[in-house]
């Protein structure tokens, strides 16, 4: 193939429902970039309609990107031939796609990675990968094998993504790349301040099971023993307000205790600019990442944060960052104390994290490691 530029194509963003998590938004900024600064047609289509559809229109609406279409289900199927009905539905949506003249089919996470390999030929594209993003499942099953054994590059936005989906996918190691994820704001500025004599510690995470914020909450507990002037914020949205998840329900039972009900508050359908800067410590407990969108937030606006000690996590601050932690609420406890109790080293760590961010984790950087990759598969 001809070496692949970004320049005047038309291009695809596949995802699966129209939420606004954090491949979301890097996807919505990666369209808005390829928009106005490589001239680009950018057409993004989902297939799972989502509740929480109103967050992700708005952004749209901030970036101004137009070209945003729902779909039915190409990985539908109830009858007994599912295989060949999902075969057929994907070439279909395929077929559909070849209006656009499609240059190149973007897909984010799994399942929108198989819909991707399996009809991009069918659309006219020349190129597309699978791109895994942390936290998501796999089906294990036929239609999942065959389309991964027709893909030519796999990339995780973590280390241990991409370890995952050669163990799991059984491909070759050399076809797997890790592509870090970049900051999804239009300025970079450090705007870290400690005027307050209220420290504020916030974990920004939709309330799903791989999140732990029952256990920051537990933590923040031990916390108040020995310091009265912090607070805690817990912003994030549940994906079914009519089954709250086990870990919800935890929560606010335990604010009904007089002790947390007045330093604890949980903000929903808040969008993360809206409170990052009354942020004084961020927060990300979980059991699984990968290369989280909201720790990047944090760095972007100078703020220092405690955070699951993963693979990406560690990609983004450091591998010598003191603040990565164990999962225990002791662990937490500790490294979030360092931090309450000096006022000037959550200035440093912060100053450190915004400089970390602005020289690794750019627009411009992840587009010229997206092109390598690309031309050095197709």
């Amino acid at each position: 193939m001809k070496k692949f530029e970004f320049h005047h194509k038309n291009v695809i963003i596949l995802l699966k429902s129209f939420v606004l998590g954090g491949a979301e938004k890097q996807a919505l900024f990666l369209a808005n970039h390829l928009t106005n600064h490589f001239h680009c047609n950018v057409y993004i289509y989902s297939y799972i309609k989502s509740e929480q559809e109103h967050l992700f229109k708005e952004e749209c609406k901030k970036l101004a990107i137009k070209n945003v279409t729902l779909v039915s289900n190409p990985l539908s199927a109830s009858n007994k031939f599912k295989y060949i009905t999902r075969r057929i539905k994907i070439a279909l949506f395929g077929y559909r796609l070849r209006k656009h003249k499609p240059d190149v089919i973007i897909p984010y996470l799994n399942p929108p990675s198989i819909i991707s390999n399996l009809c991009y030929r069918i659309a006219g594209a020349k190129v597309t990968f699978w791109q895994h993003r942390g936290p998501d499942y796999y089906r294990y099953d036929r239609l999942e094998k065959v389309a991964a054994n027709k893909t030519r590059l796999f990339i995780g936005n973590s280390e241990e993504g991409r370890k995952e989906l050669v163990d799991v996918l059984k491909i070759d190691s050399r076809t797997s790349r890790f592509l870090p994820n970049f900051i999804t704001q239009t300025s970079i500025t450090n705007r870290y301040s400690t005027d307050s004599k209220e420290i504020v510690l916030g974990m920004i995470a939709h309330f799903r099971d791989e999140k732990l914020q029952p256990l920051l909450v537990d933590s923040f507990e031990l916390l108040l023993q020995d310091h009265s002037n912090i607070k805690l914020y817990l912003i994030g949205d549940l994906y079914d307000e009519t089954k709250p998840t086990e870990s919800y329900m935890y929560i606010k039972e335990r604010l009904k205790s007089p002790k947390l009900k007045d330093k604890v508050q949980i903000f929903h359908q808040t969008q993360t600019s809206d409170v990052i800067d009354k942020i004084d410590i961020g927060v990300l407990i979980s059991k699984k990442e990968g290369m989280p969108n909201v720790i990047m937030e944090f760095m972007a606006y100078g703020i220092p944060v405690v955070t699951t000690n993963h693979s990406g996590c560690k990609s983004l601050l450091g591998e010598d960052y003191s603040y990565l932690t164990e999962n225990n609420s002791e662990d937490i406890r500790k490294k979030l104390s360092v931090l309450i109790s000096d006022s000037e080293l959550r200035i440093k760590v912060g100053e450190q994290n915004h400089q970390r961010v602005k020289d690794n984790f750019t627009i411009e950087i992840y587009m010229n490691r997206l092109k390598k990759m690309i031309n050095e598969s197709f």
